[in-house]
């Protein structure tokens, strides 16, 4: 077992990186034509969405627990809304070490169910993470378990920094990298791993506007909490980050930076369209802070990490239809049309020869502020793009239709 007595170093993060190059996989660079062509730099994505679990944070879990004094500790407990509690199910389940993670009530039922898959036993309590985490600390106490925190532990930093040493070793003309930030356990990871010997790369964080407690903290100079509001990136929502972490970003860390959750959620659409990567909104933050206008890249070597591809399918679903209607490619109108056999068959033939692709269509003759005449009817259509669009409309004025954009 690995002991800590001082300020962690890059040979913390070797020891980590040895011990588990037989459990993690090495996650690949990959090249982003598009983003480099948009930025007017060179990106290469860090895919940990392809890491066992989907998410980078089995690299701390794991080393943690390959840690944990087994003599005093007979099982280990975490609280996680996602990612973390996988993460140590996972490394638990090959460690064989008894493993309860704490999951807040309205949990989705596909993090419980996976994180049940990997052989957690789940308890269900709180509203939130603060409130599930208080719940594992109560637990770990009653029933001498060791808590994994998420972020706040030396070793889990160690674990996180893992991935700094992958992407120098593989990518040493690297200028800059771009982490989401949470509690801070990867950023902090990629400070202690990078900073000591290669000084000159540039670490940025990126944090979600409505859950920006680091950045708060930082500018307050001084862990701050700051209130619960909503964003879609879940797995950097933290109230307060963590006292390791907030001292290693404070001295190491070079910029932060916010985006919003329409910002998240146009990376999330671009990198599924375009890079066929299946991120998280989390794991988006990167490229949306890259894309933000905020950073300085023209020339550079850009490596943004993808900490994670554990989205559930509802939210997907929504984001890809409101980044194809941002696009000008789902369109919803109102058209007026006469009450006659044919009159709808009319424009639907106008709508079709220009290889629009009908998706719903919906008459109501009997809603009461319709009127007697003519008939309004809802159509919702995609197209290949805003010119396409345009085309159609126009084609559609010139046939006599009248018709109303739906916003």
């Amino acid at each position: 077992m690995v002991q800590y007595s001082g300020d962690l170093s890059i040979k913390d993060v070797k020891k980590a990186k040895a011990a588990l190059s037989t459990v993690i996989k090495e996650t690949p660079l990959d090249y982003s034509n598009t983003l480099s062509q948009m930025t007017n730099s060179q990106v290469y994505l860090k895919l940990e969405n392809l890491q066992k679990t989907g998410s980078f944070k089995v690299r701390g879990a794991y080393w943690k627990m390959l840690n944990v004094n087994r003599s005093v500790a007979k099982s280990v407990v975490a609280a996680s809304a996602g990612n973390h509690g996988q993460g140590t199910a996972y490394a638990a389940s090959h460690l064989n070490i008894p493993c309860t993670i704490v999951m807040p009530e309205n949990a989705s039922t596909t993090k419980v169910a996976a994180t049940s898959g990997y052989g957690a036993s789940i308890l269900l309590s709180g509203l939130n993470y603060d409130e599930s985490y208080t719940t594992a600390q109560d637990f770990a106490r009653k029933h001498s378990a060791a808590m994994i925190h998420p972020f706040d532990d030396p070793y889990v930093i160690a674990g996180q920094g893992t991935v700094g040493l992958e992407i120098v070793e593989s990518f040493k003309e690297v200028d800059i990298i771009i982490a989401a930030v949470g509690g801070g356990g990867l950023i902090s990871g990629l400070c202690v791993a990078l900073k000591e010997k290669y000084p000159q790369i540039k670490i940025i964080g990126v944090q979600a506007s409505n859950s920006s407690s680091m950045i708060e903290s930082k500018k307050n100079r001084k862990i701050t909490t700051i209130p619960s509001r909503f964003t879609i990136a879940d797995g950097i929502d933290v109230k307060t980050p963590g006292k390791l972490t907030f001292d290693i970003v404070k001295k190491h860390v070079d910029k932060l930076i916010t985006v919003t959750d329409v910002e998240i959620a146009e990376a999330m659409f671009l990198l599924l369209e375009r890079g066929r990567i299946v991120s998280e909104p989390a794991g988006a933050a990167p490229v949306a802070g890259l894309l933000s206008g905020k950073l300085s890249l023209k020339g550079k070597n850009i490596v943004p990490i993808i900490c994670g591809g554990n989205v559930d399918m509802p939210l997907l679903n929504k984001l890809v239809t409101r980044g194809l209607i941002s696009a000008g490619r789902i369109v919803r109108m109102v058209v007026g049309l006469t009450d006659k056999p044919g009159a709808l068959k009319d424009v639907l033939d106008v709508i079709g020869s220009r290889n629009a692709n009908i998706l719903d269509v919906q008459v109501d003759r009997f809603y009461k502020k319709i009127g007697l005449g003519p008939v309004e009817v809802l159509i919702s259509m995609e197209t290949k793009s805003k010119e396409h669009t345009k085309e159609m409309l126009k084609t559609l004025k010139q046939q006599g239709f009248t018709y109303r954009l739906i916003e």
